[in-house]
């Protein structure tokens, strides 16, 4: 697939998820996004040269080999200063040591050691030391740049020395910001960048095809081309291969004085220069580190080894970085957005580990130098910042879904208020149970619905079933009832089928209860009106009312389906008490209720009997608790939704006692 079909499917893909959660894949691109300007503007700035350089240094382990057995380095060390004396020497000692290397037959040789004065003892050691280079043929000497003041210039060996030199080479490294040796340049110059490094042109004398490849990444020219501008051009990182004292080493008094035999430099090539403390010509390196610093002649043989073998270390050009580092967060990215906490953590620590040793697999398998640790910055972050917003989405829908099940009549409880969910302090944790009880509640309120509507169907299907029987009799002249008795049966249970009807429709309307239908009322009078609606009932039957109240008692409810609860409650009394029996309704005050009691005189019920009436309704009622269930069941409803209980006290023989509470509102 193209990159443009790719990103065509892809934008589509993204338009056609926004439909169902904007906010989401807002956020994601915005993430995206933001990740990768930062990632490009940090990698452009260079914001953490200083970490990268760090993840670079510990990679450089990788090109490190055993000594080559044809590099030798001459040291002029703390043994040599305390044997002749301090820097300059005597040039017939120089003299004598290219002498010896002559005989010895050296391939090439690099002279770390700057003559830019005439001996002024004995001006025909010049001479003499001219001579010696100039029988050698493969001598190079070293150029340095010096500033005076403002001005800048090429400070190079006295003439005679350079006429017999094979090739004059500048010497310096680049000192990046941290004080570490990671690079030089290849060429370097007074207007133009025309000098050699030493170590290539000390490659040009040993093999000249290799040292026509000048590796390296050309340098941004940073002076213009005046005469008096200092020019540097290819820009080369050194492999470092070994630690100082790499090499193998020899003194350079000791050589001079022919100590050292000339075996142990013949066929081979050598590098002279200082190695002892205080000259200053040591610098750390990143394999050296600052408490054991590299000397500059040791760095030279570095650069030697590593152009000789062809290694090309260079920076990954900015945009092909950034182009990578896009694609691997692309990946990342996507992996949140469609996958588990669990499998992107574990994408995340792959990242991680790859953007980490990213830097040493380029360099063993291309000698590209990376720089991943905005990489690794962004992969470090992304995945709790993406945690924080996915759990705060989370959390804002669990709230949201919580806030819209509340809402729903069926979860509704004290004044219509939502539940107070006392639970885990931790916010999505108490998001989560707070669902979950919502959740059981809205279960519980399923089956209890459920329940009652299997009642109601085998209730109500039972008295229409009579009706049709005793019609079908009729009919078929099988009835023995004359016509009033017939008609008398079929009233009988057209009017057990309406008001259960109107049971279930009250029922219905009481589950549906909301908080702004609940007022202030008084008590007292609500069972004044139920009585003396049930008093025509109760007088046919000889039943006295016995009141016990003195009290106003206020509460919040709703006047219809509290009226319809005490009703229920009085009329089983009523129905259940013997003739000539009483009915007593009282009014207590409970602490932070007001509780209502209607206890009748009645045969009472047994244990099981008023676990049954409490909960939900069941086939294996008995004939006696069938007229009871679906009008208990109305009342707990009410006083459910008005954030009440509903209470049974009897005995077999010594009556039944219904009572229920109510929370109190302060008195107007």
């Amino acid at each position: 697939m193209r990159l443009p079909d790719l990103v065509a499917a892809l934008s589509g893909y993204l338009t056609q998820r926004v439909r169902y959660s904007p906010r989401l894949y807002v956020e994601w691109v915005l993430f995206v996004v933001i990740a990768l300007v930062f990632c490009g503007v940090a990698l452009s700035n260079q914001w953490f040269w200083r970490f990268n350089d760090m993840l670079y240094d510990a990679s450089l382990e990788q090109f490190q080999r055993p000594p080559p057995d044809d590099i030798v380095i001459l040291e002029i060390g703390d043994e040599d200063i305390f044997r002749i004396g301090q820097l300059p020497w005597p040039r017939e000692i120089h003299a004598r040591a290219i002498d010896r290397l002559t005989e010895a037959g050296a391939r090439a040789v690099m002279v770390d050691v700057l003559f830019s004065e005439p001996d002024r003892h004995s001006p025909k050691a010049d001479e003499q030391l001219a001579e010696a280079i100039r029988r050698n043929g493969h001598i190079v000497l070293p150029l340095i740049h010096e500033r005076i003041g403002d001005r800048s210039r090429e400070q190079a060996p006295i003439p005679p020395l350079v006429q017999a030199a094979a090739a004059l080479g500048h010497v310096h490294s680049e000192i990046d910001p941290d004080g570490i040796i990671r690079s030089v340049y290849l060429f370097e110059g007074l207007g133009e960048a025309r000098w050699p490094h030493a170590a290539l042109a000390l490659l040009q004398q040993v093999d000249p095809k290799k040292a026509q490849r000048y590796p390296g990444e050309q340098a941004p020219k940073q002076f213009s081309h005046h005469a008096d501008a200092w020019q540097r051009d290819n820009w080369y990182h050194i492999p470092f291969f070994g630690p100082p004292g790499y090499f193998k080493t020899y003194s350079y008094a000791r050589w001079a004085a022919g100590e050292v035999p000339l075996e142990a430099v013949r066929g081979r090539i050598v590098f002279i220069g200082a190695t002892a403390t205080g000259l200053g010509d040591a610098y750390p390196t990143p394999v050296s580190g600052f408490s054991r610093p590299m000397p500059a002649v040791e760095i030279g043989a570095q650069t030697f080894e590593a152009l000789r073998l062809g290694y090309n270390v260079r920076p990954l050009p900015g945009i092909v970085s950034w182009a990578l580092f896009s694609a691997m967060l692309l990946v990342l990215f996507f992996a949140y957005l469609r996958l588990r906490p669990g499998p992107t953590v574990f994408i995340s620590i792959l990242m991680l580990v790859g953007g980490y040793y990213s830097t040493e697999f380029f360099l063993r398998y291309t000698q590209w130098i990376i720089q991943p640790f905005a990489f690794l910055l962004v992969v470090i972050l992304a995945y709790p910042l993406w945690s924080w917003r996915r759990l705060a989405m989370a959390l804002r829908f669990l709230e949201q879904e919580n806030l819209l099940l509340r809402r729903r009549p069926e979860v509704q409880t004290t004044g219509g208020s939502p539940m107070l969910h006392h639970g885990p302090i931790e916010p999505v944790s108490r998001s989560i149970e707070a669902l979950r009880e919502t959740r059981e509640h809205l279960e519980g309120a399923h089956r209890e619905r459920e329940s009652f509507l299997n009642f109601l169907s085998h209730d109500m299907r039972s008295p229409q079933s009579s009706i049709i029987a005793l019609i079908d009799m009729r009919r078929q002249g099988r009835s023995r009832l004359n016509d009033d008795e017939c008609f008398e049966k079929i009233e009988l249970y057209a009017r057990k089928t309406s008001r259960l009807a109107d049971e279930f429709v009250i029922l219905a309307k009481a589950m549906q209860l909301a908080p702004s239908a609940l007022k202030e009322l008084e008590l007292t009078s609500i069972i004044e009106e139920t009585l003396n609606e049930i008093w025509p009932l109760a007088v046919k039957h000889s039943i006295a009312f016995c009141r016990d109240y003195y009290h106003e008692a206020f509460v919040l409810g709703h006047p219809t389906l509290l009226v319809r609860a005490l009703f229920n409650l009085v009329h089983n009394a009523v129905k259940f008490s013997p003739e000539g029996g009483e009915v007593t309704v009282s009014v207590i005050d409970d602490r932070e209720f007001w509780r209502v009691a209607v206890r009748d005189q009645g045969a009472g019920l047994s244990p099981d009997a008023q676990q049954r009436l409490l909960g939900l309704p069941e086939s294996h009622a008995s004939s006696q608790e069938t007229g009871l269930v679906l009008g208990l069941a109305l009342v707990r409803t009410v006083i459910d939704r008005h954030g009440g209980s509903l209470k049974i006290d009897s005995e077999l023989g010594k009556g039944t006692t219904f009572s229920f509470r109510l929370p109190k509102i302060a008195e107007p």
